[in-house]
């Protein structure tokens, strides 16, 4: 079953609707909040949006759907990007940041350290879209789209830098929401494909993602089907739904 899909019409829009729609999930839930966070662009302004919302930030505890084999401090790392766009503009409490240590020598221990500290199911998981269709760092063909057990696992992928961490379809399929970014005309076909083709998704990852909130601006979802296309245009201006827990 498709989930709700809402498309604006530029980037900026659909990052600020993504901010919008965290901050009030956050605001509507009882307790401490489980965010897990995505790399890539729109994300970042996303983030930087997020960080002049009102959010109880005590509340909520940050963590990451894949990280690359680097430094936290190098240009590649998911961790640096999240830290110039967001923790160095809200207070977040250090100890509620969840960083996968993917520089560590043994990415399989690494890997394991992290999946046993996540919570058995996140309250928001923040997804972004590859040209190819990968998610996180699900890339078509990897074994790790078969896995049934393991949360976190390294993978090699076809982009620089190729060793990295990711959560695994368990992680996506246990969220409690599941919201996707994509936007740009280099995302079109990858939109389509995830949303009305049938293909499989070891060829194309984020068909595990039909059912989520996709947050697409006009370019990404212009090869949508028409009456899709139709349906979506209501959600454009609705508010998202109210976060069960």
């Amino acid at each position: 079953m498709a989930g709700d899909r809402f498309v604006r019409p530029d980037a900026e829009a659909v990052a600020r609707g993504a901010a919008e729609a965290i901050a009030l999930a956050i605001s509507r839930a009882e307790g401490e909040f489980h965010l897990a966070l995505a790399g890539g662009t729109t994300p970042k302004r996303t983030y930087e949006l997020l960080a002049g919302l009102p959010v109880a930030w005590e509340r909520v505890h940050l963590w990451f759907g894949d990280e690359r084999c680097v430094p936290p401090d190098h240009v590649d790392s998911n961790y640096a990007m999240v830290r110039a766009a967001l923790l160095e503009r809200a207070p977040v409490a250090a100890s509620h940041v969840h960083r996968m240590r993917a520089e560590d020598p043994d990415r399989d221990a690494a890997a394991r350290d992290y999946e046993r500290g996540l919570p058995p199911a996140l309250d928001l998981l923040l997804l972004g879209l590859g040209p190819d269709g990968h998610t996180a760092s699900l890339f078509p063909g990897s074994v790790a789209l078969r896995e049934t057990v393991r949360r976190v696992v390294p993978v090699v992928g076809p982009k620089p830098p190729p060793n990295r961490l990711t959560i695994t379809p368990p992680v996506i399929a246990a969220a409690r929401r599941v919201v996707v970014l994509a936007t740009g005309a280099e995302k079109v076909g990858a939109v389509r494909l995830a949303l009305t083709g049938e293909v499989d998704p070891f060829d194309c990852p984020a068909r595990l993602l039909r059912a989520a909130e996709w947050h697409l601006d006009r370019a990404a979802a212009s090869e949508i089907e028409e009456s899709a296309a139709g349906s979506t245009a209501s959600h454009a201006s609705r508010r998202p739904p109210r976060t069960s827990r």
